[in-house]
């Protein structure tokens, strides 16, 4: 038996003890199968490697249930997912039904035969003798209880199939990481269609396991919802990370600097790597940090930052309104703080970002809350379309500090948005408007930036540039409005 691993001499655990231990812990499982796939060869030990392990147990058996884990190229993160994991989970439940997709038919190909070849080894009905593969189609790994490991490539048709655990593994190529365009496509086609393939909502499991490629990505797009649990593990570490398990015990430390795995790359075989590539590659795909690029009308090194805690003379609000469902626009508010730099005079500050996907009459309350919340001496927001009745609904209850950032100005409506974002630049550029170097939902904002106006959202855009193309005017309004003034 070529495929079956023998206990050390020194053991006290017997083969069956060691099949035992597999088919309770994933972790055992790699351990023991790593060679059927590399033969000759064992798996190296790594703190990240636990940490992954640890997660994807926590989904089959209790949380999360949807997860997203961000790691460099070629560090195992298809075998231990797409094959080892799924293996694994159906030789617990033969009966369990599985979706793997990838970008292409070409690695879908390539991830399902290494299924095949670990589910048909020796070593594998050694650990699971009742998880029988009954049909071995190229794609479509079928057992003798009616489980399966159905693999596909994105933007396939997957209707009629529906699943206990769904795995995406690298759902796009580098090459496309710029084309919103296919961007979007991938997300419409997660939402229309793979979203809707769980057997159960609630007890079932999607995991998305991918290097980044764009801030605006699909991990960015999972990771705008609050369901999400993401690892992320960069090839060199840029902080600390300390991470315990359920009992209080430490799987995964590092410091900054230390790399993803030492006996693989150490920390010179890191930095040769960072030299030789170009720095947005390996910012996004090595260190899980996509860089914001210049192809919009914003040029993202000339944003004007700020790192003040300062009081502030008084704040503003700046209310972009949506009226949706999930899925669709965000109502965000921008917060404004007012300050005084000695040399440019009156300043604004980004202090706080309110994002939220609700109906409208919970646009009206929320707007309530966050006026009582901040108190600010001005909220503008766009009196247009549907936020017009908001407005005035607002305005009749007794809210006199409230104004339409659309009635600002003489903005060529035709075109609005663009000369009102390129209007605003001018004073985000000359530190007028200064963006924080840290505030909860920044990357989210930066990617909006970036995007503009070609991204996907633009709704966080919107209300900042209606308050930074009318700058000197909104002061203005703010500070009569302080007064008690009539506006």
């Amino acid at each position: 038996m070529a495929d079956v691993v023998r206990p050390p001499k020194d053991s006290v655990l017997d083969w069956n003890d060691l099949y035992a231990l597999a088919r309770a812990d994933f972790g055992v499982f790699v351990l023991l199968t790593f060679g059927v796939l590399h033969p000759g060869q064992s798996l190296v030990p790594a703190q990240y490697v636990d940490l992954i392990v640890e997660v994807l147990t926590g989904a089959s058996t209790s949380e999360p249930k949807r997860v997203i884990i961000n790691l460099p190229p070629g560090y195992m993160k298809s075998l231990l997912v797409s094959v080892m994991y799924t293996a694994w989970r159906l030789g617990r439940n033969p009966s369990e039904r599985i979706i793997c997709i990838s970008y292409g038919d070409d690695l879908t190909h390539e991830l399902s035969r290494k299924t095949r070849k670990l589910m048909l080894s020796e070593l594998y009905r050694r650990i699971f003798p009742n998880t029988v593969v009954d049909r071995k189609a190229e794609d479509a790994i079928t057992t003798t209880k009616g489980g399966q490991r159905y693999a596909t490539s994105v933007g396939s048709d997957i209707a009629g199939f529906r699943a206990d655990l769904i795995v995406i593994d690298d759902p796009m190529q580098p090459a496309e990481a710029a084309s919103e365009l296919a961007k979007q496509k991938l997300r419409d086609w997660y939402d229309g269609v793979v979203a809707q393939r769980l057997l159960d909502q609630t007890t079932g499991v999607i995991i998305l396991v991918m290097h980044r490629l764009a801030p605006d990505d699909l991990t960015a797009t999972f990771v705008e919802t609050s369901e999400w649990f993401h690892l992320t593990l960069p090839l060199i570490a840029e902080q600390e990370e300390i991470v315990e398990d359920d009992r209080g015990r430490v799987i995964f430390h590092r410091r900054p600097g230390d790399p993803l795995n030492e006996t693989r790359a150490p920390r010179e075989v890191c930095e040769q790597l960072r030299k030789s590539l170009p720095p947005h590659i390996f910012d996004a795909q090595c260190q899980q940090r996509p860089r914001y690029g210049g192809s919009g009308l914003c040029d993202m090194t000339r944003l004007a930052r700020h790192n003040s805690d300062s009081q502030y003379e008084l704040t503003i609000q700046s209310w972009d309104v949506a009226a949706t469902k999930a899925g669709g626009d965000w109502t965000v508010c921008l917060k404004f703080g007012l300050t005084w730099d000695p040399r440019l005079g009156d300043v604004l500050d980004v202090i706080g970002l309110c994002r939220i996907r609700v109906e409208l009459p919970d646009v009206r309350q929320a707007m309530i809350t966050q006026d009582k919340v901040d108190k600010p001496a001005l909220v503008v927001m766009d009196g247009n379309g549907i936020g017009l009745g908001v407005y005035q609904d607002l305005k009749n209850t007794g809210m006199r500090h409230l104004v339409r950032g659309d009635a600002m100005g003489k903005v060529n409506a035709a075109n609005l948005k663009s000369e009102r974002f390129r209007r605003g630049l001018m004073n985000l550029y000359d530190g007028r408007v200064r963006i924080p170097t840290s505030m909860p939902g920044l990357e989210i904002l930066l990617g909006e930036f970036a995007a503009f106006p070609d991204g996907k959202n633009d709704d966080i855009v919107d209300s900042l540039s209606t308050v930074a193309a009318h700058f000197e005017y909104v002061i203005k309004l703010a500070r009569r409005a302080a007064r008690g003034e009539r506006i």
